[in-house]
């Protein structure tokens, strides 16, 4: 007889996942990222269907894979909803002494002496975006709910703000905004498609991705198109208009009557930022600048799921976060710097000097960031953050002169040498003048296409002038705290190699990658320490390479005639039917040097092998 199973600890899977806010009332499908291999593809990034569950009225599943992924439904978006499992340590063997970490099960949970009565999950979520700002927390919304292991209904998370001693609560308890949904999914003792149905699972759904505000967020005027729009539609003017945040000013920093709001960077990241709302008007241009509030706030949240299960008395639980966001209106364009990419830079200490053996992984990662470059920039408007970004900079002092690119309207123009390359010279005025057209988000495809290729990019970068260029333009990530000064004084200049958020010169936006995005502060956004430091790894390896001579373009070819040797011959060359052996040609009548450890490099002999290849393998079509 088996050993009954010992559980001593429970956690999520993922511990962490992001919704997405939607109307519709079906969830996203399931899909995930892939390169087109057909040839008019060009290898960018698509998106394919991927395994999926459908929720039943019982809460039970069924998995399946979609034919096609679809977005909206009657012009509504989807959401997306995460799914948790929970997983068990559980001891393994006879002894006890040994352990493994396994899906949770219903049956597994019976055999440890558990059952669903003994767990329950709670879930608290909120938003807090406004107390931040006003420094109340009668201005955050909150919901709470507790479900059972064994209640497998959608339960309405409705969210409302406390009432704070002498406070105002901006969410009233009569009037509460729906954050989304919880559901614990019915465990079902069978396999689908691979997937055990039995595994304990529950499901966040954000919420439709509305706006709400007090009964004075009637109308406003766009500054630039002159258009009247409602700022909030009627049945959301539902707030407390006595609370803080409609009545928060930026402009008051500082003074009695706001002495307790805070006014984090970036601060104009609000509705009512350089207008002015009154109870029953329209927002014109003559109450620019009072930057007053319109108390507007929306359904994003974060939250945590706690899990609670009780077995023969001890007490176990685990914890999920979940994060809240709006849509994915790209969903086939992957950013440059992701989530993941911060929680790498955090915990995987980067490649500082790259040994022979990092290189086929460097090349792998740096051709995936290039290409994730250009998937970004591909939907940017640069002439528009260029704008705005200039803007920042006049008004916010550098702390010492200025060196380096142009931090003003030079910047990205002819006379901002030397970081103004060909293409800039060839199509930029090196004055401004009034234009319809879009002069620097024409030159993105020109700078960034060509390097999302992989072997167009090892090809550049093997060049000595195409690592310098990179280096000149690429901006430094922030330092290390152990790479800072421990004080800095007014005139230092930035160290080349990264930045320092107390120097203001670091916090200028200038042309150098990424030009003009902002970051969490409103500041110049760059790659994380980690991507930025094994970029400049795999630069000081090439430059390490080319200074022994072992990457030659004899090399090159000889590695390619033995590609052509080892893999050509066996299979159909040319489109012809049938193998072709060259005359004269063998492994006896030439010699085949050994193969260098340079990483490989573009050449039309190399595409033409690479293309034959693809043909051979059935994946050109």
């Amino acid at each position: 007889m088996d050993a009954k199973p010992g559980i001593f600890g429970i956690e999520f899977r993922p511990p962490l996942a992001i919704g997405r806010l939607g109307g519709a009332p079906t969830p996203m499908d399931n899909y995930v990222w892939r390169e087109d291999p057909t040839i008019h593809g060009s290898a960018r990034t698509v998106i394919d269907p991927a395994l999926s569950f459908e929720v039943l009225d019982d809460g039970s599943l069924v998995p399946f894979t979609p034919t096609a992924i679809r977005f909206r439904d009657s012009g509504k978006l989807r959401p997306v909803a995460p799914f948790f499992e929970l997983w068990a340590h559980v001891t393994k063997g006879g002894d006890g002494e040994q352990s493994e970490l396994v899906p949770l099960t219903h049956e597994l949970l019976e055999k440890a002496g558990g059952d669903l009565t003994g767990l329950v999950y709670d879930v608290a979520v909120a938003n807090r975006k406004a107390a931040r700002r006003s420094g109340s927390d009668a201005d955050a919304f909150a919901a709470v709910i507790r479900s059972r292991g064994d209640d497998h209904h959608r339960r309405r998370l409705l969210a409302s703000s406390p009432a704070e001693p002498g406070g105002h609560p901006l969410v009233l308890g009569s009037h509460p905004i729906p954050l989304g949904w919880f559901q614990v999914i019915r465990p079902t003792p069978q396999q689908l498609l691979s997937v055990d149905l039995d595994v304990l699972r529950v499901r966040f759904t954000p919420a439709e991705g509305h706006v709400y505000g007090p009964p004075t967020a009637l109308a406003a005027t766009d500054p630039l198109s002159g258009r009247t729009y409602d700022i909030v539609p009627a049945a959301n003017r539902i707030l407390n208009p006595d609370a803080a945040w409609p009545r928060y000013r930026l402009s008051d920093r500082g003074s009695a009557e706001t002495a307790g709001y805070f006014h984090p960077d970036p601060p104009d990241t609000y509705d009512g930022a350089g207008q002015h709302p009154g109870a029953g008007e329209v927002f014109d241009d003559a109450d620019r600048g009072r930057e007053q509030s319109w108390g507007v706030v929306d359904d994003t949240c974060d939250g945590v799921i706690t899990a609670h299960l009780v077995i023969g008395g001890k007490h176990f639980s685990a914890t999920a976060r979940i994060c809240v966001s709006p849509p994915d209106y790209a969903p086939d364009r992957r950013p440059f710097l992701s989530l993941a990419d911060d929680l790498a830079d955090r915990d995987k200490e980067p490649i500082i000097a790259a040994a022979d053996t990092d290189i086929p992984d460097l090349q792998r990662s740096l051709a995936d960031l290039f290409q994730r470059i250009w998937e970004t920039a591909s939907l940017t408007n640069l002439d528009a953050i260029r704008a705005r970004a200039l803007s920042d900079n006049a008004n916010r002092p550098p702390g010492s002169a200025v060196t380096g690119p142009a931090v003003n309207q030079n910047s990205m123009r002819p006379q901002d040498q030397p970081w103004a390359g060909p293409n800039v010279n060839e199509r930029i005025d090196t004055q401004y003048k009034p234009s319809d057209k879009r002069v620097f988000t024409d030159l993105i495809k020109l700078e960034h296409a060509s390097l999302s290729d992989e072997y167009d990019l090892l090809d550049f970068l093997s060049q000595l002038a195409g690592r310098a260029r990179v280096r000149l333009m690429v901006r430094p990530a922030y330092g290390a705290f152990d790479q800072l000064k421990s004080s800095v004084r007014a005139g230092d200049q930035p160290d080349p190699d990264h930045r320092d958020p107390r120097l203001g010169r670091d916090l200028l936006h200038d042309t150098r990658m990424p030009p003009y995005m902002r970051d969490e502060l409103a500041g110049p956004l760059s790659l994380t320490r980690r991507q930025y430091t094994e970029l400049l790894a795999y630069l000081t390896y090439l430059d390490e390479d080319a200074a022994n001579n072992s990457h030659t373009t004899a090399t090159i070819i000889n590695r390619s005639i033995t590609m052509l040797q080892n893999t050509i011959f066996q299979a159909p060359v040319m489109g012809l039917a049938g193998p072709r052996v060259f005359a004269g040609y063998s492994s006896q009548t030439i010699s085949f040097p050994s193969e260098s450890s340079a990483p490989p490099v573009s050449t039309p002999l190399r595409r033409w092998i690479d293309a034959r290849l693809r043909m051979a393998d059935g994946d050109g079509q």
